[in-house]
């Protein structure tokens, strides 16, 4: 059976076991509802009845001569005398009945004037219904009728009522099949591949459902290009890292056996096949290095392991001036050796956070500005707080990175001069490391650059260290 079928399946026959409730229930109250009036009936009776006999009894001396000669048909007539004995009984012999005093309707004729009752008889079926009236002389008359009890109009009926409730059914199976499909008729229409054309004619209370359906579409829909965008980047990723791991192996390779080859006889060839040879591994140490910082950090960015984290190394407070003050000592020459000046501009400030990834974030910084500037140009690293927020900035005046480039830059391997990249040497990952660090810090990077006139790039930090000395 196909969910569709088990749905309307399981609608029907909710909606026939209701009516099904619903006959049954309306049997049993018809029941109760006829016995009612046949009680009330039977008291609107016996009072007419019970008011005859005493206003008889009033005129008469010969009460039991006259009580023998009334006719009442099934009803029972008891005479009492006013402490409740029973004088005359036309069904048990006085004698053998006890006092009455105690009845309910015996004492509300007592006190004031008529009374009634009703009550299940000794014989089983039945419910005696009492009415009595008290006479002038103190002395009390009470005529009684059986009435069917419940259970016994109900099995009386009992044919009747399964003919009609059968009938009743019948309908109601055919109605609950009629309704069950039209209830059911909307819900086999919804389009979830498109949930959002179903809203018009959907039924209110199916809304919200349907639009967290497109709600999760979307978001699946969302994960799906962020999956696909991932495995672009993998793909890609994979494909630059093997272009570049070639480059200087094959350099590497050539150099070496043209030296073992014997083709290079001039030592001072040797010497400078060797200083490239020295240059390429360096090179491919470099990249290495930065692969795996990349790796450590992404690592690190999608899971919640301890271990993944301890990789990139413990958070402590790193004063950022004193961290400046060594990146420059070692790109001093660098920039020096690119005529280009490089300089420090900082105020005490203290961050919490791993000095390994933040050197890396100043250092592939600096680098940058000096690897893309110009002959004479410079460079300017600082570091302070800025409104409370503590900041790293490093100003250039270099070749600048056009608008449409600016949230590139920080991909893998890309480069803003690819025309000279490969001169200016690096490796294409320092600024997608200086992104990862800062995501792995909770930092934001904000660029600010025109072409021909320079870059600025602004790190901003969470917070100071609470520890951070004033």
């Amino acid at each position: 059976m196909s969910t569709r079928q088990s749905l309307s399946h399981r609608v029907f026959s909710t909606i026939f076991v209701v009516a099904i409730i619903a006959i049954l229930l309306f049997m049993i109250a018809g029941t109760a509802y006829l016995q009612s009036n046949l009680i009330e009936s039977t008291r609107r009776e016996l009072i007419e009845e019970t008011d005859v006999v005493a206003a008889a009894l009033e005129q008469t001396t010969g009460d039991k001569a006259f009580l023998d000669e009334v006719d009442l048909d099934d009803s029972r007539l008891t005479l009492l005398s006013s402490d409740g004995t029973v004088l005359y009984d036309n069904v048990e012999d006085p004698e053998d009945m006890g006092n009455h005093a105690d009845r309910p309707e015996i004492r509300a004729a007592s006190l004031y004037g008529t009374g009634s009752a009703e009550r299940s008889s000794t014989t089983v079926g039945e419910t005696m219904v009492y009415e009595a009236v008290r006479l002038s002389d103190g002395r009390i008359i009470r005529l009684a009728k059986p009435q069917e009890s419940y259970v016994a109009i109900f099995a009386r009926l009992l044919v009747p009522l399964l003919a009609l409730g059968v009938v009743a059914a019948i309908v109601a199976w055919f109605a609950a099949r009629r309704e069950s499909r039209a209830i059911i008729a909307p819900l086999l229409l919804v389009d979830l591949d498109h949930p959002k054309d179903n809203l018009e004619h959907a039924y209110a209370e199916m809304v919200p459902m349907l639009e967290r359906i497109e709600n999760q579409r979307q978001e699946l829909k969302r994960q799906m290009r962020v999956l696909a965008d991932n495995d672009r980047m993998r793909r890609e990723f994979t494909a630059n890292i093997t272009h570049e791991l070639k480059t200087p192996l094959t350099a590497i390779s050539g150099y070496a056996e043209l030296i073992a080859s014997g083709m290079v006889e001039d030592e001072a060839d040797k010497q400078d096949f060797a200083h490239r040879i020295h240059m390429e591994a360096g090179r491919l140490t470099s990249l290495v290095n930065d692969i795996l910082t990349l790796s450590n950090l992404d690592e690190a960015e999608h899971s919640d392991d301890a271990g993944a984290l301890e990789t990139l190394g413990s958070r402590e407070p790193v004063d950022m001036a004193r961290l400046i003050d060594s990146i420059y000592q070692r790109l001093e020459g660098v920039a020096a050796a690119s005529d280009v000046t490089l300089s420090t501009s900082c105020d005490p400030v203290v961050i919490e956070g791993v000095p390994r990834l933040l050197d890396g974030l100043v250092y592939n910084l600096v680098s940058n500005a000096i690897r893309y500037n110009r002959p004479r140009g410079s460079v300017e690293v600082g570091c302070g707080l800025d409104g409370g927020v503590p900041f790293v900035r490093v100003s250039d005046t270099g070749i600048g990175i056009a608008k449409d480039e600016q949230d590139k830059v920080f991909e893998r391997f890309y480069r803003v001069d690819k025309s000279r990249s490969k001169m200016r040497g690096g490796t294409g990952l320092g600024l997608a490391i200086v992104k990862h660090a800062a995501l792995f810090h909770g930092a934001s990077i904000k660029v600010e650059s025109e072409l021909g006139e320079g870059t600025t790039i602004t790190v901003r930090f969470p917070g100071p260290f609470d520890g951070a000395a004033a």
